[in-house]
């Protein structure tokens, strides 16, 4: 079963900030996003997922909007906000969000980046 990807709001800030060559704009997105994110257990904490990162020597989550893109993951997803997510994963953890035709990864660096911004003590 084939399902369709649509343009959401943080895909659409994902083209736009490279467009626009401007990591910014994806962080009001990317806050208000709602994720499925894969984790490793049942446990009442959020016993992350961690595969290896597109970087050598570096590891990431895996997350997607629509829980469908992540249904060949045989492990379990719990529904988080964008926000949620940077509050939880460690600072040297890395995100790769699955759109169903293709992804976006933001990089630890990107990640400590947003951290820093004015939205995030909002």
């Amino acid at each position: 079963m084939s399902i369709t990807p649509t343009l959401t709001p943080l895909k659409r800030a994902f083209e736009q900030s490279r467009a626009d060559n401007n990591i910014e704009l994806i962080l009001p997105e990317l806050l208000h996003a709602q994720f499925h994110v894969v984790i490793g257990g049942q446990s009442e904490q959020i016993d992350l997922f961690l595969v290896p990162s597109p970087e050598p020597e570096r590891f990431c989550v895996t997350v997607a909007e629509e829980l469908a893109f992540l249904a060949g993951i045989d492990y379990p997803k719990i529904p988080v906000t964008g926000r949620q997510l940077l509050d939880s994963i460690p600072p040297e953890i890395e995100i790769v969000i699955v759109h169903g035709d293709g992804g976006n990864y933001l990089t630890r660096e990107q990640l400590a980046w947003f951290r820093g911004m004015p939205e995030m003590r909002a």
